[in-house]
């Protein structure tokens, strides 16, 4: 795990031609630990993740990407937009955001993306204190 510059580039996939975009949420415990995080360790998050081999995700405040490494780093997954205001006080509610698609064989990576970043987060903030 990888934290980065005090200030992300912005997003590098803005205007990528994708071929599906639908609304999605972030589950809260998942959202929680990227807030957790971000806090201890920067805004900027690089983790290479078993779900898929070759890939990683790459997370700031603007979005998270699941990305190829063997092409280059091109996305297969991308979640933007955040709407963390949308759940109000409430910290165990979904965050809304709009999700983006790159490659079919990707999206049936979603779930199990989210899952082991979740995982993964938790334990750098454990092994932190």
């Amino acid at each position: 795990m990888n934290s980065g510059p005090a200030t992300p580039p912005g997003n590098p996939f803005a205007g990528m031609p994708y071929l599906r975009r639908n609304e999605a949420g972030i589950p809260a415990r998942t959202w929680n630990a990227w807030k957790r995080w971000r806090k201890r360790f920067g805004p900027r998050l690089e983790m290479p993740l078993q779900a898929r081999s070759g890939t990683a995700v790459l997370a700031t405040d603007e979005f998270w990407a699941f990305i190829d490494m063997t092409q280059g780093g091109v996305p297969l997954i991308l979640w933007l937009e955040f709407d963390e205001q949308a759940r109000g006080d409430a910290l165990h509610a979904e965050v809304p955001c709009m999700v983006q698609f790159y490659d079919y064989p990707g999206a049936r990576y979603h779930d199990a993306v989210i899952d082991e970043m979740t995982k993964q987060l938790e334990q750098q903030l454990k092994q932190h204190g």
